[in-house]
């Protein structure tokens, strides 16, 4: 046995030794005719009595709104990696593409000089946004983060 695990198993025997010290002292301070086992916490739940609490009610709508809004962003997501893709995509529908593919001496191939810059900035700071967004994404199931 390890030095690590001869202490874990001493913690685990002190705090057994203690917890059966402190139900004798708990035992001993008892009326003679006093059961210790009705103190003891039934931890029986009544479901009908949990679905009528309010708190449960208010928790519930705390997570269907939490749960919309986790779609919502979900959609806000695909829309802004649609629109990358429309806008800076590998496909040859791609604005990026059409430019850089453009022929000579046509409308597109003057926008491409100054505009593929710019675009690709733009696809660069919204690639940027989509990935924040997936982030907290992530976050939501962290209860570290919990209405924050």
């Amino acid at each position: 046995m390890t030095k690590f695990e001869r202490r874990f198993f001493n913690s685990l025997r002190t705090v057994n030794e203690a917890a059966v010290e402190e139900r004798e002292a708990f035992e001993a301070e008892l009326d003679d005719n006093t059961d210790a086992g009705d103190f003891d916490v039934n931890v029986d739940v009544d479901e009908t009595v949990v679905q009528d609490d309010p708190n449960v009610k208010a928790a519930m709508a705390v997570n269907e709104r939490n749960e919309a809004m986790k779609n919502e962003l979900r959609g806000w997501i695909n829309a802004m990696e649609g629109f990358l893709d429309y806008l800076n995509g590998e496909e040859p529908t791609s604005i990026q593409q059409q430019l850089a593919n453009a022929e000579p001496d046509t409308i597109f191939d003057r926008m491409k000089a100054s505009e593929q810059r710019k675009l690709a900035r733009v696809a660069t700071e919204l690639a940027g946004v989509t990935e924040s967004f997936k982030g907290y994404l992530a976050q939501t199931g962290n209860s570290q983060f919990k209405y924050v």
